[in-house]
């Protein structure tokens, strides 16, 4: 098992092996989430190398190294959202839909397809909606946190999380139907 406290004392002594070993340790699960958030590999790639050269920038900032592994994770998703406002590719939709929508994501059509499917189909999602959907749905966070990190209004953040939804699920009913 991996001593974390001494992997991360050895990378602030800039020592290569274990920036090596840190990097091996993070990378399927930042890969992951960049892929999550990206329109294809390209992109995902460009996120995990911003990600990883903030982690080494900041690894002194890391106050516990147990928590390590989700500390990574969150550089990477502000990554994610920072390289979609640089690219001015993020814009918002200010559509509010009704409250009574039903949002659950975990209904039939979802709970039937592959994971990998599902990645896939979530990867076709304009960027305004992937970002809000991976946000909500995958990485736990509420509305209002959305909407800080976004610069947006709850209620564009809900409208985006319907229409992602929407589309993924069209996505996902146009994929049942070619494999039928």
């Amino acid at each position: 098992m991996i001593d974390r406290q001494k992997l991360i004392e050895k990378c602030l002594a800039d020592n290569s092996k274990a920036q090596k070993e840190l990097f091996d340790l993070l990378s399927p699960m930042l890969l992951s989430v960049c892929h999550r958030y990206a329109n294809n590999k390209n992109e995902a790639e460009d996120i995990f190398q911003e990600s990883f050269l903030k982690i080494y920038e900041n690894i002194n900032q890391l106050r516990n190294a147990e928590r390590l592994e989700g500390w990574a994770k969150q550089i990477a998703v502000h990554e994610a959202i920072a390289f979609y406002k640089k690219q001015r590719r993020l814009v918002l939709s200010d559509e509010i839909y009704p409250e009574k929508q039903n949002l659950n994501l975990l209904n039939s059509t979802y709970q039937q397809i592959e994971v990998n499917e599902l990645m896939l189909a979530i990867q076709q999602l304009p960027d305004r909606m992937r970002l809000v959907m991976n946000l909500y749905a995958i990485e736990g966070y509420k509305h209002e946190e959305i909407a800080e990190k976004l610069g947006i209004s709850v209620g564009t953040s809900k409208s985006n999380l319907f229409d992602a939804r929407k589309k993924l699920k069209g996505l996902i009913s146009d994929e049942q139907r070619k494999s039928i």
